[in-house]
């Protein structure tokens, strides 16, 4: 059940009884409820830092994509208010299943969906360095991949990063995974956890932090996909590649590759350590 607070604060704001509320899912920043009114929203409170900032940047890309929404393969959830001392966001409830959980269970037509998803992704890049290019802050100085670059071979990462063109330099997504791609009931794509498009880099991260997560998390919600389900993670990953488009240059695919998973496992080792270890072996026999 959602804070008794920030329940008066909704209903008084939105005129509407809110009738039921849901924990979805709990990480170490944040809780996220699904809660029943008139209309149905989701809940995101914050553990940690206010949400002021990032309830503004999805705002933003919010507004950004209406005014071209006609023209696009995904779809952006509504924000509707920030909460009291920015401690909670009021979002859109997207009805349906996120990719990740369409590929582990089987479903048909995986493949499109995964090609829409890449062709988005390319739409989405073009949309938000337009609206947030006076706004953007290098890749270099987001928090963790600066303490990977500190690192002994940190050198290493630093390297790999100044050897992509910036032709190929976007306002990322920073994390597009299966997770946050759900498609709805009535079939549309809507890209979700938008709140941190501001980190300028080479678009290969957000391939590769697709890709990679697309592989291990498959595995470690269906551990048959290292086995029966191989063919059909690599089928995906292809479709997402083809959907982004002919410009992927694979040599700069593999070194992002790399960047990303020293960064995705320091990040685990930071949280919790057990997980860290398990996602460094993955990384190895994917």
């Amino acid at each position: 059940m959602i804070n008794e607070t920030y329940k008066m604060f909704i209903e008084k704001r939105l005129g509407e009884t809110i009738e039921e509320s849901q924990l979805l899912t709990e990480t170490h920043p944040s809780r996220i409820y699904h809660i029943s009114g008139k209309r149905q929203y989701i809940l995101k409170e914050t553990k940690r830092v206010a949400l002021n900032h990032q309830f503004a940047i999805h705002k933003k890309v919010f507004q950004a994509w209406s005014d071209q929404k006609n023209t696009l393969a995904f779809s952006i959830p509504e924000p509707f208010l920030l909460g009291p001392d920015g401690r909670f966001m009021l979002m859109e409830y997207v009805d349906g299943d996120n990719l990740l959980k369409r590929l582990v269970s089987g479903q048909d037509n995986i493949e499109e969906l995964f090609r829409q998803a890449g062709r988005g992704l390319r739409q989405y890049h073009a949309l938000v360095t337009q609206a947030f290019n006076d706004a953007k802050r290098d890749l270099s100085q987001y928090e963790y991949m600066a303490e990977v670059m500190a690192k002994p071979g940190g050198h290493v990462i630093r390297s790999r990063l100044g050897e992509f063109p910036s032709k190929c330099k976007r306002i990322l997504f920073k994390d597009f995974s299966p997770s946050n791609v759900v498609v709805s009931r009535s079939g549309k794509i809507y890209f979700i956890d938008v709140q941190e498009a501001f980190y300028f880099g080479p678009f290969y991260y957000d391939l590769s932090r697709f890709i990679d997560t697309t592989k291990v998390f498959s595995i470690i919600r269906n551990p048959l996909c290292m086995l029966s389900g191989h063919h059909r993670v690599r089928r995906v990953v292809r479709a997402f590649l083809a959907g982004y488009g002919n410009e992927v240059d694979f040599d700069l695919l593999k070194k992002m590759q790399y960047v990303h998973r020293k960064e995705h496992v320091h990040i685990k080792m930071k949280v919790t350590p057990l997980s860290a270890i398990v996602l460094k072996v993955l990384y190895v026999v994917i």
